[in-house]
This record gives C-alpha cells, sequence and structure tokens, in this order.
C-alpha cells in the first residue's frame, strides 16, 4: 500500500444542508473512512488491530474550509500518514474538487491504544514498516489544549442514543460536529459557513449518557464544549470561526 490513499467520491443528496453545502460533520465521515481505508491497506486498521488488542482513538482535529461542494459534485479525497509527534500519530488530508483545487484541509492526531490498558503505544515502534510523508502537509499546526473561555451558557442537553453509536460503542465523533451545528438557529446557518474548525475529543459518551453542550464567544471565535453529565467529564471540546455566507 502507498504511503497516499485517494478515492473519487459524488456528492450525494443527503450529505449536504438546506443551503447546498457539504455537511462538515459529512466531512468528517468522508475523512475518518478514508483514514480506516488507508490503515487496512497498510495493515494497521481495525482488521488487523483488534486481533493484536490495539485501536485508534482521534484526539484533536483542524479544519480548514475554502469552499464547499455541492449536491451532484465530484470530489477527490487524499490522506497520508504526515509523522509520529509525541504521542500522536499524525494524519492529514485534502477535500478537492475534479479539477484538483483544494476545497478543505485537515491535520489530526490520533492515540494508538492497547485495548486492555487504554495506555498509548508509539504506533511507529510496533509497526516500523509504516511509511509517513514528513514533507508533505495540508496544515502544519501540531495538536495543542483548547483553552476554556470565562464566560458559556448552556445551550441543551441530549441523550445518547442508539443511532449515535458506532462500531467502538461509543458516540461517533461526527455527532459532537452535529451537536456544535445544533447550537445555532437556522437564520445563523443561512448566512454564515464554517471557515476554521479546531476539535478535541477528551472522552468517551455511551448509550444512555446526557449530554450538556455550552457555547461562548471570545474575539470572534465560538467555544462550544460538550460534558458527559453521567461521568462529570469533557467529551468534546471546539473553537469555531465562521464566515459569511457567499
Amino acid at each position: 500500500m502507498k504511503p497516499l490513499w485517494q478515492t473519487s467520491l459524488k456528492i450525494r443528496a443527503f450529505d449536504v444542508d438546506e443551503n447546498n453545502r457539504l455537511r462538515v460533520s459529512t466531512v468528517f465521515n468522508y475523512f475518518q473512512d478514508a483514514a480506516s481505508n488507508h490503515a487496512e491497506g497498510l495493515k494497521v486498521g481495525y482488521s488487523n488491530l483488534y486481533q493484536k488488542g490495539y485501536f485508534w482513538v482521534l484526539y484533536w482535529a483542524k479544519f480548514d474550509f475554502i469552499d464547499y461542494p455541492k449536491v451532484m459534485d465530484e470530489i477527490k479525497i487524499q490522506t497520508w500518514g504526515k509523522m509520529q509527534y509525541k504521542l500522536y500519530s499524525m494524519r492529514d488530508f485534502l477535500l478537492m474538487d475534479k479539477n484538483e483545487n483544494i476545497l478543505c484541509k485537515a491535520t489530526t492526531a490520533w492515540l494508538f491504544l492497547d485495548s486492555k490498558s487504554l495506555r498509548p503505544k508509539i504506533m511507529p515502534q510496533l509497526f516500523p514498516d509504516v511509511i509517513f510523508l514528513e514533507d508533505k502537509s495540508a496544515i502544519d499546526d501540531l495538536p495543542t489544549k483548547i483553552q476554556h473561555i470565562p464566560s458559556t451558557e448552556k445551550v441543551f442537553s441530549k441523550e445518547i442514543k442508539y443511532s449515535d453509536i458506532d462500531l467502538n460503542k461509543h458516540a461517533n465523533n461526527a455527532k459532537y460536529v452535529e451537536l456544535l451545528n445544533d447550537c445555532f438557529d437556522q437564520d445563523f446557518h443561512i448566512a454564515h459557513q464554517i471557515k476554521t474548525l479546531t476539535t478535541s475529543f477528551l472522552s468517551e459518551a455511551k448509550f444512555g449518557d446526557m449530554i450538556q453542550v455550552s457555547k461562548g464567544i471570545q474575539n470572534n471565535i465560538h467555544f462550544i464544549e460538550a460534558k458527559n453529565l453521567n461521568t462529570n467529564k469533557n467529551v468534546f471540546q471546539a473553537l469555531v470561526e465562521w464566515g459569511n455566507l457567499n
């Protein structure tokens, strides 16, 4: 398997919002699927790791949105492992139109965990044949802690339901992006689109857990936080910069 993986897709009607923009949560799912497919080819995907007692967890991600594709648009997605940074395996992504104009770029930090101890391992030490493309970078930022802002307000609470749960038996990462979008009303979404998004996935939420979502704003950047009321732990934090919808 080559160190860079690419696929082509056509945007489906249920992948876009009422403004005919590709949903940000769908971009998350596209990228997670691309990462999973590439990892399978590199022999560090679910089917191999499950037997060996390891699994991947997305810890942090940053997205820059340049433009949003529309329904029936043809797109290309590229992904590659970039480097090992401390405990994190860095993986980057590009979403492009059919002419390879960049529409979205992202960098992500993944933890490689032992399924018994739940302690992080250094993936290249266990799988030294995996090749990183250290000279290719979509975004140069590295994972940092998202700082809580002083003033936030509770927006809503949600119980984790069956449709939120993924293969790992907890709420899928993309579901938290949907919660983020639900912090803003319809009129706001009609007038705005996400320009940059930075997220941290801090703990898990399981079926039946109650999640409390709060938001605040500082220097024109929105801070979003989701807290698991059953465990009293933050599960998700995000910083969002919005742009006016063209």
